[in-house]
Parts: C-alpha cells; structure tokens; sequence
C-alpha cells in the first residue's frame, strides 16, 4: 500500500501543505527514532496493517498527519525502489485513468519484487541470482604436477607412479612388487597386457622376469590419469584455460562434463577457486552487434537535426521551454528517422543524460537492438514482458543503479528507472499498441497510453521527447500543425503541476502543449560513396552528404468501391486492381494482396446478455470466420 509518513506522532492539518495524493488511498505512519534520516520518498518498508505486517511505499514524507498514526517497522530495502518522478507520474496515471495508485505504482516495478504480506508465500519475492564463478588459480606446470595425485588410489597406478619416478630402467619383477608392496604379480601382468609395461631382457647372471616401462612420458602421464580416474578433470581445466577468464558454473557446465564434486576436489588441491557472486542475467547474453558509425547526413536530415540540436540540446535545453522540445518528426519510410535518434541519444549521453526508446511491438525489438546496440556498445538494454522474471528483475536493477544509458522496448520499456532520464522516443507513434490493451483487462491492469504517459515523463524529467513515425497518428499531427483558431495545441493531457511536490528539484512541469514538426518527405536509396566503417569514430558528427540517392515512392491510386459499384462491378476487386492483377500474371510476374485483418468479424457478442465470446486462456475476443476458405 501506498504510504504517507511524518517525523512526528502529533498531527496537525492545518500546517499541511495542499496533498498532491489526496483521494489516491494512501495510509498515514510515522517515522521511529531508529529510521531517523534512512527514509525517503520511495522507499519499500514494513508496516504494520491490522494484524498483520504489509509492505508499503513511501509516497510522501511531510511534518504532520491529520489522523494518529503508527510506526513504521523496518526498510525492506536499503535503496528507494522508486524515483520522485516516478512517485508523480504513478498518482497522474491513477488521477488521470482512474486507476488504483497501488496498481499505478506496479507498472514501475518488475514481478516480484513486492510481497503482499509477511507470512504470504504465493509469490517469491525477486532477488539478484547467486551463483559459483570458477577461476584456474594454476599454470600448466602446476597442473601436470598436481592432476596425477587426484583420483582414486589403486595398485595399477602406484606401480606407474613408481615406475615414472625412478625412470625407465628395467626392473625384476619380484622387485618391483617389493617396492609397490604387492603380494602377486596380477598387477604387472595386467599392465604387461594393456601395453603400459613391456618385458625386458634379464642382465647377464640375474634370473627371474624382468620388466620396463614402456610407453614415453607424456603417454605415461596420460595412463596414469586414466589409471586413477583423473582424466575426468582434463576438458573441465581445458575448458578453463580457452576461457581465459573466470567461468560461471553454468558456463562450465555447458562446457564440460562437470559436477559439483569434481569443482570441490579441484579447489582443494589448489588448481581452480570457488567464489560465490550475484551474477546478472542479461538478456542480450551471448548477442555479438557489429559496431557502427554515423553515416553523412542527407539534406533532409541535416535540416532536422540542426532544429533539434539548437533547440532541445546544449544551451537550448536551459532556454527553451518545454513544448520547444517535443518533436513529431513525421518521415517517409526509409527517409533516415532512426539516425536522427541515434544522434539524440549521441548528444544526450554527451550530456551525461540517459534514453528510452519505445518500439510498438516486441518482435521489432531485436533489429531495433541491433541498430543502437552497434552505435552504443555495451550501453544498451532491453525491457519487455517475455523476458523471465529474474531477467525482469535484474535489468530493472541495473538500469536504476546507471550500468546502462539507453533502454529499448515497448511501452513497459517507459517505466524504466533510468535515474538521469534525458530523452524519450517513440517510433512508429501511431500504432495503437502503445495503449493498454484492453483485450488482456483484468482486475489489476491499468490501462494507459503510452504517447500520453510519455509527454507527462518528459516534463517531469526536463527531457525531449520525440515522436517517429511515416503515418502520424491524428491527434499528433494536429497538435503539431494546429488550427489557426487554437492557441494551445496540445493532445489533451492535464497539469502536472498537482502531482509535484513543492519542495522538489526545480524542472519545468508545466503541461506539455505544442509540438515542432520536422519532416523528411523523400526516401534514402543510399550514398554514392558510402563512408569506411570506422569503428572508432565519435557517434556525433555533423557531416552532411551531398551525394545522397533517393528512391522514388511507389504510386499510390485511391479506388472509391462506391463507383465501382455504380458502375456495376459488385466485386470486392476494384476493375483497375483486376486489370493489373491480369497483366502482371501475364507478364509472369508476381502480386500480394494485403488484408486489413483476418475473419469476418473481430468478434461476436450475444445481444442478449452482451456475453463476448472469448479465449478461456487468456480472454482475447475470438475473431469470427464465416468459412474456411477467404
């Protein structure tokens, strides 16, 4: 629960300043003498709650409480799990979409990571992931030394051991089951029969059998391991020494046949160190991103880059108010709107600032990644829902302690807690995926639009917000054009003045309202010279290329289906779509014909009880298909 706390236990309502969570059901508490100075705003605590203990989160922390109230009881982590921004956009979406504060407040955090009740065990607290790192703590010499005296004793290899350490002379046998302590000679018979010993000629006057050793060192050496079992260990060091640097178990495991057993005994003869060390699941493991340079800027890109980089960057990010650095960059596709996002996040990580940049769907999330990945190395991260809980958790960590800069995903993506939020963008703004979707509803979804929740981010954060896309969305487009009989353009979103506190850093946050449009009407087909992939080069230039190639858009003809049916065609094939689907078969020649959507209908509804007929795994309206066939 959402919790207010005071430093004393008095109350007063009338020193209280105006509450900018009122209505939001908040619970009041006030602070021990023992937590003193440890809280803040956004810290996850312990509270008692009727008879029993909750975890709570500090919204607000103020002198007074209009109501008596208790103590709270412990932090149920040493760092706030929340930001003041964060705090102030959670209560804006709750206010705005009316929406429970609890659940507003969830979409900030990853699964997990709060416990309904102490004594509750339906849902595992998220945790950072422990695991063993093993590193070689030895040379080859060491290991060649060593290895041999692992393993398990037994006759066969104390005859080899001994025979190895006083050389390859010949030996009578009696003798040498005198020296091993042997009381027959099976032993030395069977390793005459593996080939390990051979038999050798008597000296002049000496009588008995006599035997040598018959393989060169390294083969003996080998044996030897073989004959104790040691070998075993071979491709688990082997694999040690190709890594090059510490393993961790899982990594070793994948590599060699292992177990936790042979780890120990390694460690104990002092060949490999055990360590145990919280380990980060990335999701981007394993991904190697070719590393990319800035190419020349054509002229169209040129032009909007100077825009934004006079305005929203450098000295004009202290000048320019808020609504001069929203930007609906409206570009054709493949007119270059991604560089001049790679070139926003460039300056903005120049400023010591950091980026969220949002995909409408998860499946374009890898090629975005590899873009910014290869620009960016080692600085980008990836937020979406399928990744696992613990990979959830863990990047969430990262990205709050500033082990990242620059955060892709869908609209989840946007309640990052990138702590120096710096710019936001939006690709493909028009796409409806970035609302909520109500077709996963349930009782603890909040629904909300990404593009709204974005603008009031940005002015909470001081940061530029860019929206991309080759279709833009009406309302964007309006309140980018507007109307000459509307002064205030913007796309219809409250104050965020009620949901400050007073006493909070000094940003700008006032209500974000007219946006800049940039466009870029023509199509990059490429450079004439395209530039060497240097790897070194700065992400910032402002190179511009004057020998850019453009693409001619394809022609787009408008059918109006209501003439046609005038004109007598009932089919759903415009006469000019059948006129070309015929001559393009003529020419041998292919065509695809895309439909808006599959089925007849989106869905069925009963009109009697208004029952939607739906998935029962997961309440997707089902779509209707009258036949099998299209």
């Amino acid at each position: 629960a959402p919790v207010r706390v005071s430093n004393r236990r008095a109350q007063s309502a009338k020193a209280q300043d105006a509450d900018p969570y009122e209505g939001l059901q908040t619970y009041h508490y006030h602070i021990p003498t023992d937590l003193a100075d440890k809280v803040e705003a956004g810290h996850l605590v312990w509270v008692p709650f009727g008879h029993q203990e909750v975890q709570g989160i500090v919204v607000r922390l103020s002198n007074s409480a209009p109501v008596e109230t208790k103590p709270l009881l412990r932090l149920a982590r040493r760092e706030p799990i929340l930001t003041p921004p964060q705090l102030a956009l959670a209560a804006w979406i709750a206010d705005y979409y009316l929406a429970s504060f609890v659940n507003a407040i969830k979409l900030f955090l990853p699964p997990g990571l709060l416990t309904r009740t102490k004594k509750d065990g339906s849902q595992t607290q998220a945790k950072a992931k422990r695991e063993l790192q093993i590193e070689l703590m030895a040379d080859e010499a060491t290991i060649a030394t060593r290895l041999p005296t692992l393993g398990r004793d037994n006759a066969q290899a104390a005859v080899l051991s001994w025979l190895m350490a006083h050389g390859d002379a010949p030996i009578a046998e009696r003798a040498l089951m005198t020296a091993c302590d042997l009381r027959s000679n099976s032993t030395i018979r069977t390793l005459l029969t593996k080939g390990i010993l051979a038999a050798a000629e008597a000296p002049t006057g000496a009588g008995g059998q006599w035997v040598r050793l018959a393989l060169e060192p390294n083969a003996a050496g080998q044996a030897l391991l073989e004959l104790r079992g040691a070998d075993k260990f071979l491709p688990l060091l082997t694999a040690l020494q190709e890594a090059e640097t510490p393993l961790w178990k899982s990594e070793l495991y994948a590599r060699a046949d292992a177990d936790l057993n042979m780890l120990r005994t390694l460690q104990k003869a002092g060949l490999i160190r055990l360590t145990e060390r919280v380990r980060f699941r990335d999701p981007l493991a394993g991904q190697n991103y070719r590393r990319t340079t800035p190419p020349p800027l054509t002229s169209d890109q040129a032009r909007v880059w100077q825009t934004i980089a006079e305005q929203a960057f450098g000295s004009g990010r202290h000048t320019a108010p808020q609504s001069a650095r929203q930007y609906l960059l409206h570009g054709v596709t493949g007119s270059g709107k991604t560089e001049i996002y790679l070139r926003a996040i460039a300056q903005t990580l120049q400023e010591g600032r950091q980026a969220i940049v949002l995909v409408p769907e998860i499946a374009l999330t890898p090629q975005t990644v590899a873009r910014f990945a290869g620009r960016f190395p080692d600085r980008v991260t990836v937020i979406h829902s399928e990744l696992s809980q613990g990979e959830r958790y863990d990047v969430w960590r990262a990205v709050r302690d500033g082990e990242y800069d620059v955060v892709i995903g869908p609209r989840s993506a946007l309640f990052a807690p990138l702590p120096r939020l710096g710019l936001i963008i939006l690709d493909e703004e028009h796409e409806t995926s970035y609302k909520q979707n109500a077709e996963a509803w349930g009782s603890h979804t909040v629904f909300y639009d990404a593009r709204l929740v974005a603008q009031q981010l940005a002015a909470l954060t001081n940061s530029v917000l860019i929206f991309g896309s080759a279709t833009p969305s009406l309302e964007a487009y309006f309140a980018a054009v507007g109307d000459d009989h509307i002064d205030d353009h913007s796309m219809g979103v409250p104050e965020m003045t009620d949901y400050v506190e007073s006493d909070a850093e000094q940003r700008p946050h006032s209500a974000p309202n007219s946006w800049t449009l940039l466009e870029m009407p023509r199509r990059v087909l490429g450079h004439r010279a395209p530039p060497a992939d240097d790897t070194v080069a700065s992400a910032v230039t402002d190179s511009t290329s004057t020998e850019t190639i453009y693409a001619e858009l394809p022609p787009v003809e408008l059918i109006d289906m209501r003439q046609e049916l005038r004109a007598g065609n009932r089919s759903i094939f415009s006469r000019a779509l059948q006129s070309e689907l015929h001559a393009t078969l003529d020419a041998n020649e292919q065509a695809i014909l895309f439909l808006n959507r599959r089925g007849a209908r989106t869905f069925v509804m009963c009109r009697d009880c208004g029952h939607v007929q739906s998935c029962p795994r997961c309440d997707t309206p089902l779509t209707y298909h009258e036949n099998a066939s299209i």
